[in-house]
């Protein structure tokens, strides 16, 4: 069934052969569409424009063709998630009333999650995961990354990558899946950490050759990995083909290689703001920062330096860092609201780093993140708002009334 969506009010992130990302200033413009058209064909974008230009392009024998209806409403490319943790055991909601009468960040229990994962089989972790892409879908995101990292243990990571892969098979959302070498330490392995060191490097390996992972990423945290740890574990992930990339906080640094890798580590040794020289280093070593907002807002951390990174001419990409145990929100578009309010980003910059700009870093953009004649029909359509300000404006409020993955209807 072909879908034609009429009259849209705004056709947001539109283009032929856009640029593959947008950086400093290139972040601050979109291109859109008023009253306009979509015709969505074998589960592709096949066709766009003016309403003036409508008729002209849809053939007479269009028998199965749906029309909808947009007047009043804007119509966005779904939104690519590039950094998550959904992938986590959990039964009821954390002790939240403690951590905010102590004031203070609450530390994710791991070996609760260990246990609880451990005793988890692969259909109920799956069924959970389910419940949660759910809701990402209903929230208009169309691509995710998925880590695992909470198993501690050989066989569980092992175990949560296949549930990922599962997922991918059996989704209709893009899903891209990311061993996170090492999180932290089963407390088996607290008094022999360089233990544990080899236990990853030893299951390295089956996990490229099993193609378990696209991805291996690292939590950059002194309490659990030495730098040299960090760069052992790295450059063992870029041996074995993966992608490598690392975070901290509410920071991940992507575009990771041999040459570059020693800047990522001297920008994330500290938490504190990103200074001037740092950035310029970053620019020079062509890293790619993405920014987790909800994890600024959720621990009450002092904002990233985005501004002044998307100044200095450097791309920016947005993730949610969902977490049902310690960051629980999957909403892209309050990730933007966030991104405006705390971070001093413009509407079209949050647009950008959530739709084209974290495709790209997903190394999915020849197909996702804009709307684009022979791309993905991955679009979702807004209730009638005023204007794409309005989206990240109206930070509280759920302003999506359709999702359309892969050209059909959810």
């Amino acid at each position: 069934m072909d879908l034609l969506l009429l009259n849209i009010k705004e056709l947001v992130q539109t283009g032929e052969n856009p640029s593959p990302f947008l950086a400093g200033k290139e972040m601050s413009s979109i291109s859109s569409i008023r009253n306009a058209f979509l015709l969505i064909r074998d589960e592709m974008i096949a066709d766009y424009g003016s309403m003036n230009s409508l008729y002209g392009s849809i053939s007479e024998d269009s028998d199965q063709l749906m029309e909808i209806d947009c007047k009043g409403r804007l119509v966005f490319p779904s939104f690519c998630d590039p950094d998550s943790h959904l992938l986590y055991p959990f039964g009821n909601v954390p002790a939240f009333s403690n951590r905010v009468q102590q004031n203070v960040r609450r530390e994710t229990n791991f070996s609760n999650s260990f246990i609880g994962l451990h005793e988890m089989s692969i259909g109920e972790l799956y069924l959970q995961a389910m419940d949660h892409l759910n809701e990402v879908v209903r929230k208009g995101t169309g691509a995710i990354e998925i880590k695992s990292g909470y198993g501690l243990e050989a066989e569980d990571e092992i175990k949560l990558l296949q549930v990922i892969r599962k997922l991918k098979s059996t989704t209709p959302l893009v899903i891209k899946s990311t061993f996170l070498g090492s999180h932290t330490y089963h407390e088996n392995f607290r008094k022999s950490p360089a233990k544990y060191l080899d236990h990853i490097l030893d299951i390295l390996p089956t996990i490229a050759q099993d193609e378990l992972a696209d991805n291996l990423d690292l939590y950059y945290d002194h309490k659990f990995l030495t730098r040299s740890e960090t760069e052992m574990l790295l450059f063992a992930g870029m041996r074995e083909g993966l992608t490598v990339k690392l975070h901290s906080d509410e920071l991940g640094l992507n575009g990771l290689n041999e040459m570059n890798l020693k800047v990522c580590l001297d920008i994330l040794d500290t938490n504190d703001p990103i200074s001037p020289e740092k950035i310029d280093r970053m620019v020079r070593a062509g890293i790619f920062p993405v920014i987790m907002p909800g994890a600024s807002f959720f621990h009450n951390l002092s904002a990233s330096s985005a501004r002044e990174m998307i100044d200095a001419g450097l791309p920016l990409a947005i993730a949610t860092d969902f977490d049902p145990g310690s960051m629980p929100s999957c909403d892209m578009k309050f990730m933007q609201s966030l991104a405006c309010i705390k971070y001093g980003m413009l509407p079209e910059e949050a647009i950008n780093a959530s739709t084209i700009n974290s495709a790209y870093l997903m190394g999915i953009g020849e197909g996702y993140g804009t709307i684009t004649k022979g791309k993905a029909a991955n679009v979702f359509v807004t209730k009638k708002i005023p204007s794409y300000e309005y989206f990240p404006y109206a930070f509280s409020s759920d302003l999506i009334e359709m999702v359309i993955l892969d050209g059909e209807i959810h």
